[in-house]
Formats: C-alpha cells, structure tokens, sequence
C-alpha cells in the first residue's frame, strides 16, 4: 500500500519566545490521480466535462479503493453512512461510477453493519 498522505511540520520561534507549531497534511494521491489521468483513454471527453473544482479520478482499482478507504476509515471521516460518503467525495471527485463504488464498499463493511440502528416499529408485548 502505498503512503496516502504527507506530513509537514512547521515551527516559528518569535521575539517575544512564543513559538507558533504549524501541521499541515498534503494527501499524495493528488499526484497519482494526475499522472494517470494522462495515460487513461476513457477519461478524455469527459475530463473536459466535468466542473471545475473537481477531479476526475481515473479507472485504476488501487486508486480508488485507496481513496474510498481514506473517506470511510480516516480518524477525520468518522466512518459516514453511504449516502454522506457519497456527497463528500461528490464534492471533490468524478468517476461514472463514484456512486456504485461507494455504496459496494459500504455494503462490504463488517463495522457499518454491527452499529447501524434498526427501523423497525417496536414488536409489541413479549
């Protein structure tokens, strides 16, 4: 697997002997989703197509189930449901089958199933 984020840190030390700590997280698939958004044919009209803003992912597996993981696993994300799962990287990227692929990962998901809440109108007395 490869690193999905980098780290940087930045310390300023002032006149005053306050120092300030910056981090900052750059995610890297950024930089791979560039370079294969060169070499994928299928993306062609379509990346011309999509708003502005928005970054059209290309049709590599690794890539994908590596960002789908981030959005439903990160200690950021807080583990969303399908449908907000789905809006938040709506948000950010484009595939033709964001929304297909998320709701599969989702269903695949042991945790998603042992904490979701049940719909059911009570059964009555025992």
């Amino acid at each position: 697997m490869t690193n999905l984020k980098a780290m940087f840190a930045r310390l300023s030390l002032f006149d005053d002997g306050s120092l300030l700590a910056e981090l900052q997280v750059k995610l890297t698939w950024i930089d791979q989703i560039q370079d294969k958004q060169i070499r994928d044919e299928s993306l062609g009209l379509r990346f011309r197509q999509v708003k502005s803003g928005k970054i059209c992912v290309p049709n590599d597996t690794d890539l994908r189930q590596s960002i789908l993981r981030e959005a439903r696993s990160s200690p950021y994300a807080m583990h969303p449901d399908g449908n907000k799962m789905y809006r938040d990287l709506h948000k950010l990227y484009w595939s033709p089958s964001l929304k297909r692929e998320v709701t599969n990962f989702v269903a695949r998901c042991l945790t998603f199933y042992q904490v979701k809440d049940e719909h059911h109108l009570p059964s009555g007395l025992l």
